[in-house]
């Protein structure tokens, strides 16, 4: 972070201040006290399990020079000195803060969001545009009203290029996001349907999702999915310059051939460029596809990019596959929506395997009214697909389970499961030798859990085995 004055904060987030040390200039910015380094200003951010207010003498202890507090809140500081900029609400002010920090660099800002891709978009993209320049990206997936304010504190005037991710699942987030980090390039991967429960329908998802292009820079670009119908009329409605990718002949960045090669894909875009994706999913095509059109956007030779990708890693629960015992785990377990969900169904049945197909599939979780009918579509498509065994895992996944049995699919085939932890070791047992399993579902089940009981199992088994 480039370094600001107190004075600069507190006019910034609106605050009012009392000094300790004039002299003082903040370094950096934190709203964890576990985290925080000398020179910080760290937030007392109120969250779901802890209050940042709690923290406060042990922010200043750790290093903190100053600290931003609710007006609401009585402050004890028992002895020590430290500045203080007093707010109506911390989170407001942490993104105001951004926002006035953003507005002094000369970094150029990449934002995305859509309804799914957005992280591995973001990782590809922050690939490419490594190759080029200093870049800042979002750690995980940083995309709220804390993530992306402390992606913006990790920029340097040195930093050519920051790649921001964005989330919502509420109207009015991304216009928030967007005015905090005013994008150059502003990314929209695809609209779905997703956190249906806080945006109502998937037209509600495309107006959120749209809100990107509310702050989007003077002169900068819109970068979007023709393939997507939701896409498309956001980009007839955009009066700005705008890129368009995907697989239809009107794309500017044109996926132009497709071929399977080793775990990845060889494609072609836009008829000359040979790139190597080294990746599993035939929907990491559009997001690469999107990594490109963002360089292209930024005035890049795309020719110069053409091996970029090859040492390219998916960001971690991302069709990620590993041996445990006897049988082969694709962890996708990170997130899961109706789209996602279909194309890791689309994969599972696709791929070679040297046993069965088994898919672990938890809920879908904040999809409203819509979420029985998707659930249920879910089960339809396994059962259609070359599936050899499901289990559910929640509430609303016992509807893919019986969904999957209406459509034909043999119960003997089926096991459903109110939580991860009625999973047990005898269930675990009935997986073969050489079984492929693909594990799925919304952040809030947790389902990488599932991960944990393997390893238990196997290792028990090993052990006994060893004993004899």
């Amino acid at each position: 972070m480039e370094t600001i004055s107190f004075e600069e904060a507190a006019k910034a987030v609106n605050g009012q201040l009392t000094f300790a040390d004039k002299n003082a200039r903040i370094r950096g910015v934190s709203t964890d006290s576990r985290n925080v380094q000398n020179g910080d200003l760290f937030f007392a951010i109120p969250g779901e399990h802890f209050n940042g207010h709690q923290f406060i003498v042990q922010a200043i202890d750790d290093g903190a020079i100053g600290v931003v507090v609710s007006r609401e809140h009585t402050l004890d500081l028992k002895g020590r000195s430290s500045s203080i900029i007093q707010v109506a609400n911390t989170i407001t002010a942490l993104g105001d803060l951004a926002k006035y920090y953003r507005q002094k660099l000369g970094t150029r800002i990449i934002g995305i969001t859509g309804s799914n891709g957005k992280t591995t978009t973001k990782e590809m993209t922050y690939h490419l545009l490594s190759c080029f320049s200093p870049t800042v990206k979002s750690q995980k997936s940083f995309n709220n009203f804390i993530g992306v304010p402390i992606t913006i504190f990790e920029i340097e005037n040195k930093h050519r290029y920051g790649v921001l991710e964005m989330g919502t699942n509420a109207p009015g987030e991304i216009l928030r996001l967007s005015e905090i980090s005013n994008p150059e390039i502003a990314v929209i991967v695809n609209i779905s349907k997703t956190h249906l429960e806080g945006l109502g329908s998937i037209e509600g998802v495309a107006r959120a999702k749209g809100e990107i292009l509310e702050n989007i820079r003077t002169g900068g670009v819109f970068v979007y999915n023709i393939d997507n119908p939701w896409c498309i009329t956001i980009a007839d409605r955009y009066k700005g310059k705008s890129v368009s990718f995907g697989f239809n002949h009107h794309a500017q960045i044109r996926c132009t051939d497709v071929k399977k090669k080793n775990t990845g894909y060889m494609i072609t875009i836009n008829g000359y460029l040979d790139v190597y994706i080294p990746i599993p999913g035939d929907h990491n095509i559009n997001n690469c596809l999107a990594s490109f059109a963002i360089c292209y956007a930024l005035g890049h030779d795309l020719r110069d990019l053409k091996d970029a990708l090859s040492s390219f890693k998916l960001p971690s629960m991302r069709m990620e596959q590993q041996c445990i015992g006897n049988i082969t785990v694709i962890n996708d377990a990170y997130n899961a929506n109706p789209e996602s969900v279909n194309a890791a169904l689309q994969y599972l049945g696709e791929i070679n395997t040297r046993n069965r197909r088994v898919f672990i599939c938890g809920d879908m979780l904040e999809l409203g009214k819509e979420s029985y009918q998707l659930h249920r579509e879910v089960g339809e498509k396994v059962a259609r697909l070359n599936i050899d065994a499901l289990w559910t895992v929640g509430e609303h996944a016992c509807d893919i389970a019986r969904a999957a049995k209406l459509s034909g699919m043999p119960e003997s085939r089926i096991m459903s499961f109110k939580e991860v932890a009625d999973i047990s070791a005898s269930e675990i047992n009935t997986l073969k030798e050489d079984d492929t399993v693909l594990i799925k579902g919304s952040r809030g089940m947790h389902m990488e859990k599932i991960i944990e009981k393997f390893r238990e199992f196997f290792l028990k088994q090993e052990l006994s085995h060893n004993c004899f």
